[in-house]
């Protein structure tokens, strides 16, 4: 609808792209904020699952006051009396433990976790790409009621001259005072849609500022959007390898999987070394008579009964990974629905607009020629308010078919998983969810030995395959016969005809 910026709204001291707008939004908006801060969160169980196959260092230190009294009985030497002592004792220990061997439990969880955080990336994907969604309908959504409200205008004008024209052929006894009130209530009504279309445009602007986070000013032309798949075949390929929905099923069911591994390696070996160094007085009373130990030892453990405990998390696991593995064939099937919609909705958008616009030049010319008839006598005055109304339709349904293609554009490439600011934006710098995972690795730096301990712990493992994919799911989808998709409207065709106004007369 940019392409009407120009004769619509008074031009402001700096205009505004769309780009402009995708950036204010990706840097400053809540709900994305908020989402980006949940995968930093969710990234510390990557750092988390890691520092298993690391060691531990514990201290305990006691610190013991001893106040007795002891009663001594009367001798023969010495009468009755009451000894009290008081001793203090300071005992320190520190102990070392690092594992060995945990029976493919360190490793499961490991992978576990990496699934987990490669899931949350993709529904962090999805989430700018509905923000950025919402940003672009609210920027369209701007331009719309900018449109409608200058061809609210038009139409008050053309009624306003054609109420004068009216008037001054009732004066002459050309017209009768019905044609005047016809003319008048035409008029009437024409003033109410733009005061409705004024406060349209209003309400348009508060969801832009909601959305991008400042109010809009003068809105530039809407961009081309690159990227669009080249036929439906193609959309479905993309949509099942890129869709940001379809990924993080595949990771949240490879995640459950690495779990039910994790559950089973609960019942094997686990191996451990631990060094221990203390010291702690001789005796109570000898303080200066310490006793320094350091023990070693190398510690196996293997759990024998647990009243059914492990064998219910196992169950519990697999019911989890079926439930996931069947919750990845759902979010296929509904990528695959959502992406033949779209590319059916954007196709039929501009079969729309080719009927439309032709639809436009047909009354342009059948309101010019009303005009000129009426004044032969051929055409009622109603014939002509009748006709300026239809022109007036056909003018708001051509914008609002422009914009709801745009958004079809857009629908498609959400629901095929190329909608990314980049592509909206080419000075944006995306925003690296890697990085700050990146970042606590170095800080959580491992120790040689750990990556002896990952390699020996997954050897062991159990091995848990995945379902079968869904893939052929997506058949009865396919098979059906493709839509044919018209080529992108050309602004420039249309734009002269809705700034044309034929004169009355």
């Amino acid at each position: 609808m940019l392409w009407l910026a120009g004769w619509i709204a008074p031009v402001p001291a700096r205009s505004e792209t769309l780009a402009d707008a995708i950036d204010l939004a990706y840097q400053t908006n809540p709900s994305l904020l908020a989402a980006r801060a949940d995968q930093r969160a969710l990234d510390e169980r990557d750092i988390q699952a890691h520092a298993s196959l690391g060691p531990t260092v514990s201290v305990s230190e006691q610190h013991a006051m001893d106040n007795a009294t002891v009663p001594q009985p009367a001798s023969f030497f010495s009468p009755a009396t009451t000894i009290r002592q008081r001793a203090t004792t300071d005992t320190a220990t520190v102990t070392l433990n690092q594992p060995v061997y945990l029976g493919g439990q360190a490793s499961s969880a490991i992978s576990a976790a990496e699934f987990d955080v490669l899931a949350g990336r993709q529904n962090l994907r999805q989430q700018e790409a509905t923000v950025l969604n919402q940003v672009v309908v609210a920027y369209a959504d701007v331009l719309l009621a900018q449109d409608q409200v200058e061809i609210a205008r038009q139409d008050v004008a053309v009624l306003t001259a054609e109420l004068a024209d009216t008037q001054a052929r009732v004066d002459v006894k050309q017209l009768t005072l019905t044609d005047r009130d016809q003319a008048r209530a035409r008029l009437v009504a024409s003033q109410i849609k733009l005061t409705q279309a004024q406060y349209g445009l209003n309400d348009a602007r508060s969801r832009y500022t909601a959305a991008v986070g400042a109010a809009p000013g003068q809105l530039e032309r809407l961009p081309d959007l690159p990227g669009l798949p080249p036929d439906v075949d193609t959309a479905f390929d993309v949509a099942d390898s890129t869709n940001p929905q379809v990924e993080a099923a595949v990771y949240t069911e490879a995640g459950s999987r690495a779990r039910v591994t994790q559950a089973k390696s609960a019942d094997g070996l686990q191996v451990s070394l631990q060094a221990s160094y203390g010291q702690q007085p001789e005796a109570l009373n000898l303080e200066n008579l310490n006793v320094v130990s350091l023990i070693g030892s190398l510690n196996v453990t293997k759990p024998l009964f647990t009243a059914g405990l492990h064998s219910s998390r196992v169950r519990q696991a697999i019911e989890l990974n079926d439930r996931d593995s069947l919750r990845l064939a759902a979010v296929r099937r509904e990528a695959a629905a959502a992406v033949a919609q779209a590319w059916s909705d954007l196709a039929g958008r501009r079969q729309q607009l080719a009927g439309l616009r032709q639809q436009l030049v047909y009354e342009q010319g059948a309101f010019k020629g009303e005009g000129i008839e009426q004044r032969v006598g051929l055409r009622t005055t109603i014939e002509v308010l009748n006709a300026a109304q239809e022109l007036q339709a056909t003018k708001l349904a051509l914008v609002q078919a422009y914009h709801d293609e745009y958004i079809g554009r857009i629908n498609l490439l959400q629901a095929v998983g190329l909608l990314q600011a980049e592509m909206l934006s080419t000075d944006i710098t995306p925003y690296d969810p890697a990085a700050s995972l990146k970042r606590h690795r170095l800080l959580e730096t491992m120790l040689p030995w750990e990556r002896l301990v990952a390699f020996a712990d997954r050897i062991a493992a159990p091995r848990i395959q995945p379902e079968p994919s869904d893939r052929d799911a997506l058949g009865a989808v396919r098979s059906n016969p493709g839509v044919v998709m018209p080529p992108a409207p050309q602004w420039a065709d249309v734009e002269p005809l809705l700034r044309q106004t034929p004169p009355i007369h």
